[in-house]
């Protein structure tokens, strides 16, 4: 009983994760600016990963959700640090004389 449950809350997990993705990816694709593509990304794309890793408890085994766990921290913490490098970079290169924007 208990299993079933895992799988179904799993499989629901993993089509959560994988449209949020797929909406983050559409985004990335369609918008023109670097800061309108990092929003549509950290707002889609962050909660979609997570969401599939989270999808992992169905396994049952301590090993995996172990490791989707800390994957999860990982994103968590280093997400929001690797987008606001992005964001310098892409308002730096705007300013240099040269560029093209």
């Amino acid at each position: 009983m208990i299993s079933t449950v895992l799988d179904v809350l799993g499989g629901l997990l993993l089509l959560v994760g994988l449209s949020l993705m797929t909406i983050g990816l559409v985004g990335v694709l369609r918008l023109e600016d670097t800061h309108d593509q990092l929003h549509a990304q950290g707002l889609a794309t962050g909660p979609g990963i997570i969401a599939v890793l989270a999808s992992s408890i169905a396994t049952e085994n301590a090993a995996i959700i172990t490791f989707a766990g800390l994957a999860i921290a990982f994103i968590v913490l280093s997400s929001p640090a690797a987008s606001h490098a992005i964001a310098r970079v892409a308002r730096d290169r705007r300013r240099s004389p040269g560029s093209d924007g």
